[in-house]
């Protein structure tokens, strides 16, 4: 029976889907970066050869797949904020500006990429290095300290509250 939200075809193509874009954000990068050469061709290759280590590793497989609707709707939300400002008048130069001379603005975005990559990362691969040994001894008490879940999200609520008081205390460069 046919239906209109029948996925299959797309499981069958996530391979290639992931493969393209990788190789697209890894030769885009490489690209505007200049990090290994100038060359297109030279670039072009990496990108392909990340990409097949991406395509051939079931985790970061997995990995993409997590983590890619998530900034997808990043980004969804990101130009829907714009269009709510274009729509009340303000400019692209004033938005532009404000972008690029508060801190707190490229801190919000880089700390919620880390918070949908490590949300990726511990989906992913929490089960192999999240369980403790069970051995017994030092290295399983420390093992089983480190990763316990009071103790994360404490570390997690000093590092936010760190971040916070740095963003507020930092004199900002207003023109």
């Amino acid at each position: 029976m046919v239906t209109l939200i029948d996925i299959g075809l797309l499981n069958f193509l996530f391979p290639i889907f992931t493969f393209l874009l990788i190789y697209a954000l890894i030769f885009g990068v490489l690209q505007r970066s200049k990090a290994v050469t100038d060359s297109a061709g030279t670039n072009s290759w990496i990108a392909f050869a990340v990409s097949i280590l991406f395509a051939i590793t079931p985790g970061a497989m997995r990995f993409v797949a997590i983590i890619a609707p998530w900034f997808a709707v990043m980004l969804v939300v990101a130009f829907s904020l714009l269009l709510i400002f274009f729509f009340m008048g303000v400019k692209l130069d004033t938005i532009e500006r404000i972008a690029r001379n508060e801190a707190s603005i490229r801190w919000t975005i880089i700390i919620i990429g880390i918070i949908i990559i490590v949300i990726g990362l511990t989906s992913v691969f929490g089960p192999i290095f999240g369980t403790p040994t069970g051995g017994e001894g030092v290295g399983g008490e420390v093992q089983r300290s480190v990763f316990d879940p009071q103790v994360l999200t404490t570390v997690f609520i000093l590092l936010v509250a760190g971040q916070a008081v740095r963003l507020i205390a930092e004199p900002s460069a207003k023109s």
